[in-house]
């Protein structure tokens, strides 16, 4: 095990892509076995130190950062347990990073569908968001490939489920070790990533998925996997109107399965003045779809004849190696961009990252553009994910009194996807910057529920405090 005191070499694991500044940490314990973590959690036992867990840093809800106590880092639990190539299922320990057994899974003609965009994530981390990835729209979170966790408690215990051996009976989720109350509320049928699972009948491994390092720290994890995927191409079609974008999104996911597509995403005609300087191709005044599906002669002839039935100003396609991975980077490049720029402008950007049912999704989209309209001062984009009906509307507030009026929308924004049947926080989890969002979704008695199940893992109260919902709260049940 390695220990890190020096300030100097702990700065660097009180930061993440969330900006959060108010890091503070004793040390940096870094295991290279179980036996470590145990001996770790028992010297934070006997002195009431909080624990932090620390995954790869790719996060944006500073879920990594604690505000004090110290830090254990998954990163030299980075092995490879297995891979079985008949079975099609992997085992990994925490620290392995994505992009690593995405290449050892290449060479053996294997796929990890809900990889993540931060390909230097890691798999624990990953788990402990239920984090999404490029392909999500037509393949899901990770929820739907974790098959087993292997976790250390506090209480000195390990808790190792499978997925399909222990479900919610009665209002209960009976783990052996304990047995804890389904919360009050239900996650909704939608991509979402906010607080402790819940659902009538649920899978007892769900729970742990999501759960932003407040219950244990997850040491081996169990996937399931696919065959390699097909040769693919990117389209980018460019449209001068909006207004029919909702119309020509449910048209285009009626096709799904027909004409397999993995990605679904839109940017406004706003967001593609941030990647104009980076893409010549992209003509004035227009808004995008990205469409990647796989790279057949009949299947792109069928889209061809699609893209014809629509008024577009433009389509260009990458279906060769070379143009396919600059088109992927036309996709990357926007929240890259768009960082340097709140950055370099000294603003603040204020990410709105709700879902809602598909059937609902024309009446978010409107009442997005409805706030930017009646805003115009305030610089806002809309982009993302179209095709799972999740959409990131950023404001870019530059003083105190736009700040104001931004978080208002922010508020409103979360009240109409809840409103709608969705969420406020598809992806990226709650962290310690949405505590008082995710009451606004669940109400306090849902916050209190998830107190109840986490002190009932963690009774020491050490682990992952302030992730979730404030550590106040955990002397209020």
């Amino acid at each position: 095990m390695k220990v890190k005191e020096n300030q100097e070499e702990i700065i660097s694991y009180l930061e993440d892509s969330s900006n959060f500044k108010s890091g503070r940490a004793e040390k940096v314990f870094i295991p290279e076995n179980e036996d470590e973590v145990f001996e770790i959690f028992n010297f934070c036992v006997k002195t009431k130190t909080p624990i932090t867990i620390s995954g790869g840093g790719t996060g944006t809800v500073a879920g990594r950062i604690p505000l004090d106590g110290v830090i254990i880092s998954a990163e030299y639990l980075n092995k490879i347990i297995e891979i079985d190539r008949n079975k099609k299922k992997a085992t990994l320990q925490a620290g392995v990073v994505i992009d690593d057994f995405l290449k050892i899974l290449e060479k053996q003609n294997l796929f990890y569908p809900p990889f993540p965009t931060e390909r230097t994530a890691f798999i624990g981390g990953n788990v402990a968001t239920n984090a999404s990835g490029e392909y999500s729209f037509r393949f899901g979170p990770t929820r739907n490939y974790v098959q087993r966790i292997r976790m250390v408690l506090t209480t000195g215990k390990i808790l190792d489920i499978k997925r399909g051996e222990i479900f919610e009976k009665n209002g209960f989720i009976d783990y052996g070790l304990f047995k804890i109350p389904l919360p009050s509320y239900r996650t909704p049928d939608v991509k979402c990533s906010a607080g402790y699972y819940s659902k009538n009948g649920m899978d007892g491994i769900d729970l742990i998925i999501g759960s932003e390092g407040t219950l244990g720290f997850i040491t081996e994890v169990e996937v399931s996997l696919i065959e390699e995927l097909p040769p693919r191409f990117i389209m980018i079609t460019f449209l001068k109107d909006e207004e029919n974008i909702p119309e020509i999104v449910k048209k285009i996911k009626e096709k799904k399965d027909e004409l397999e597509i993995y990605s679904l995403e839109f940017f406004d005609k706003r967001s593609l003045l941030f990647l104009k300087d980076d893409f010549s191709f992209i003509p004035e005044d227009t808004c995008a779809l990205y469409i990647e599906g796989v790279n057949d002669t009949e299947k792109m002839e069928r889209w061809v004849e699609f893209v014809e039935e629509i008024k577009i100003v433009e389509t260009v396609i990458g279906d060769d190696l070379l143009n396919y991975k600059k088109l992927i980077d036309f996709r990357h490049r926007l929240p890259e961009n768009v960082n340097s720029y709140f950055k370099k402008i000294g603003s603040v950007k204020i990410a709105i990252d709700a879902a809602v049912p598909e059937s609902k999704f024309e009446e978010l989209f409107r009442f997005y553009k409805k706030i930017m309209d009646e805003n115009p001062n305030i610089y806002s984009i809309l982009f993302g994910h179209i095709g799972e009906s999740h959409l990131h509307f950023n404001l870019f507030p530059k003083n105190e009194k736009e700040k104001e009026i931004a978080y208002r929308i922010y508020e409103e924004c979360i009240k109409k996807a809840v409103s709608l049947g969705g969420t406020g926080f598809a992806e990226h989890g709650i962290g310690k910057l949405k505590h008082k969002y995710l009451e606004m979704m669940y109400g306090k008695q849902g916050i209190l529920d998830m107190v109840k199940i986490k002190k009932i893992f963690d009774p020491h109260l050490i682990l992952g405090l302030d992730n979730i919902f404030p550590r106040s709260y955990l002397y209020q049940v």
